[in-house]
């Protein structure tokens, strides 16, 4: 084969590979984009019951596509709670069982108490747990507890401590101020008017009585604090009558040291089988402000319905959409879900927002944040529960509803006067089964007023029947339009083909934002093409040249001049007399052909075909 056509073939090749590669990035590039926007759909507009039903069917169903392929505990642990009981998620739990704990590893609280809970949602028994749970609580020496002694009238009175066996005599007076010697278990703190309790005798039971008509009770606060909390037991007694006090301040520990975010889940998980958790509240309201990251207020308003808790999660909603708090060690579809697990016993507005915004950004499959299956199986179990499959029985909720019960708040039904029955589980996490209807109060019965979606109240929030309750005053707010005033893009209900959604707020118009989806400039790509063309044609054009620099490279050729050519005179013609015989003058025989290598043939043939081909 000729030097030239070869040269020319290799270009050619070089070219069409080049362009193939090119198409290909292009092509992907163009199939992301598409993608991004087929995952953004409008926010703000009221989602339908109908759209609900299809966007959490279709999360269904993603979620179980994604558990076909191999878990991890945490995963199979939130999938059961969504899905409920399915056998390779039992499967992969029981082998991260260590005797009731989990994982085998290295137990943990949080993930045992969350094992606890996908049990206890498909009916399975969870006392194992529960032993094991309590066993690793322990008093907390974390915080200062103080005994109170309130006299009614506001007069000097006489009172006495029982405990240990031995009794103390103090004097309260007129002002409110603590006299003489309490003991060994007690100490006049530096104001007076209370009795700090030693650490060496929490647990045990104090007796008082007084000569008049008092009242007592416990505060703490966190140690080198400044905040004191009140519990919220208090008892009274009539003169010479007496009642009994108890410091009791617990947490769950794994070694020596507390474990916060472990304690949250495990009261939580105690709470839900029925269990106390009182003595766990004092630890857990003490240390929130320590642990803002593991967003404390969802856990603390399921277990206390405070009114405090409440305005805390629904204040913290970013952009009326999701909750992101800052410095979490997950991300803000976690927290979104700790937040719809909270308010799903609530008619909160907030909680529907954030179920129109995730229905809204569901991946092309139905799951969230790119098919993770944590955090699709934590959503969709906060904020759509529904019944799941069980292993012994139909689901609690359904066993309290058709035994003629109703699930709501424990404590709005304990108000009312009704019954709590332990042993029937709802399907919301944080209702229980009660003997009674409770009907939640209007905002009116709770002296508030309902703000407007653009209006932020001035006070604190509580839950009504209409949703969040402003107990203060509703003011207009202008929430700027971040997104244009920053020219970063435009607000829209729904982001047209090569936008993307960004996080910048759109004011109170309901829309999102959409900016251009970033494009990558594939200049390099086409000058680097058009270099290879050049260099393929110049290397066409000058082929000889360019041959004789490869031989010289390979150092197969050599340069000198060429030699000067000599003369040689004729002679004169030489005559043969007539008659003599011509002598015969040999004549040279042909050079033998040389032989074809068959890396040659091979190649003169490939090219042949190639010839062929392009016919």
């Amino acid at each position: 084969m000729k030097k030239r056509d070869l040269l020319l073939l290799s270009s050619m090749l070089i070219i069409a590979l080049f362009l193939s590669f090119t198409s290909a990035i292009f092509h992907t590039t163009e199939s992301s984009n598409a993608s991004t926007n087929a995952t953004t759909a409008p926010v703000g507009v009221t989602t339908g019951t109908a759209v609900s039903a299809e966007g959490t069917k279709k999360a269904e169903q993603c979620l179980e596509d994604q558990i076909k392929k191999p878990v991890s505990l945490q995963e199979a642990t939130f999938a059961m709670l969504a899905l409920g009981m399915k056998q390779n998620l039992d499967d992969k739990i029981k082998s991260e069982e260590a005797s009731g704990c989990w994982p085998k590893a290295g137990c943990t609280i949080k993930e045992t108490a969350q094992v606890g809970l996908a049990y206890n949602r498909i009916g399975r028994s969870t006392k194992n747990i529960e032993s094991w749970l309590t066993a690793r609580n322990s008093s907390t020496t974390d915080l200062t507890w103080y005994l109170e002694i309130d006299i009614q009238s506001r007069v000097a009175a006489q009172c006495t401590l029982t405990y240990d066996g031995s009794e103390k005599k103090i004097r309260v007076r007129d002002d409110a101020k603590i006299e003489g010697i309490p003991g060994i278990c007690f100490s006049i703190s530096p104001s007076g008017y209370w009795l700090e309790v030693k650490s060496s005798c929490f647990d045990k039971k104090f007796v008082i009585s007084c000569d008049q008509d008092f009242v007592t009770s416990t505060l703490y606060q966190r140690n080198l604090g400044s905040t004191i909390y009140v519990s919220p037991e208090t008892h009274s007694a009539s003169s010479l009558g007496t009642t009994e006090e108890e410091v009791r301040s617990k947490c769950f520990k794994i070694g020596t040291s507390c474990d916060y975010e472990g304690s949250l889940w495990a009261a939580s998980f105690l709470f839900k089988t029925g269990n106390k958790i009182s003595d766990y509240l004092p630890y857990l309201l003490a240390f929130a402000d320590n642990n803002e990251k593991y967003f404390p207020s969802t856990f603390l308003y399921v277990l206390t319905r405070s009114d405090d808790q409440y305005s805390k999660i629904v204040q913290s909603q970013k952009q009326n959409k999701f909750w992101e708090i800052s410095g979490t060690p997950y991300n803000r579809y976690y927290d979104t879900g700790l937040a719809m697990l909270a308010l799903s016993t609530t008619s909160s507005t907030e909680l529907e927002n954030a179920r129109n915004y995730l229905l809204s950004i569901q991946t092309k499959e139905g799951c969230w944040n790119n098919n993770n299956v944590r955090d699709t199986g934590f959503i969709l179990y906060s904020g759509w529960p529904k019944t799941v499959s069980s292993e012994t029985r139909e689901t609690a909720a359904a066993v309290c509803v058709t035994s003629g019960y109703s699930c709501g708040s424990k404590f709005s039904c304990l108000d009312a006067g009704g019954k709590v029955f332990d042993g029937y589980e709802c399907e919301k996490f944080g209702d229980s089964c009660c003997s009674i209807k409770v009907q939640e109060e209007s905002c009116d019965q709770k002296s508030g007023i309902i703000c407007s979606s653009t209006q932020q109240c001035s006070g604190s929030e509580v839950s009504s029947a209409e949703g969040s309750c402003c107990l203060g005053a509703c003011q207009e707010v202008q929430v700027e339009n971040i997104c244009e005033l920053t020219a970063v893009g435009t607000c829209r209900f729904s982001c047209e083909s090569g936008e993307a959604q960004s996080d910048e707020s759109c004011g109170a118009s309901g829309k999102i934002c959409c900016k251009a989806a970033e494009k990558r400039s594939f200049l390099w790509l086409w000058i680097l093409l058009i270099i290879l063309i050049i260099a393929a044609v110049l290397a066409i054009i000058y082929r000889n040249k360019v041959r004789v620099w490869v031989y010289k490279i390979r150092g197969k050729a050599v340069t000198k001049p060429m030699p000067a050519k000599s003369y040689t005179p004729a002679l004169p013609p030489r005559t043969i007399p007539l008659g003599m015989p011509r002598p015969m003058i040999p004549r040279p025989s042909p050079a033998p052909a040389r032989p074809t290598a068959p890396k040659d043939r091979e190649m003169e043939e490939t090219l042949r075909k190639l010839r062929e081909m392009s016919k």
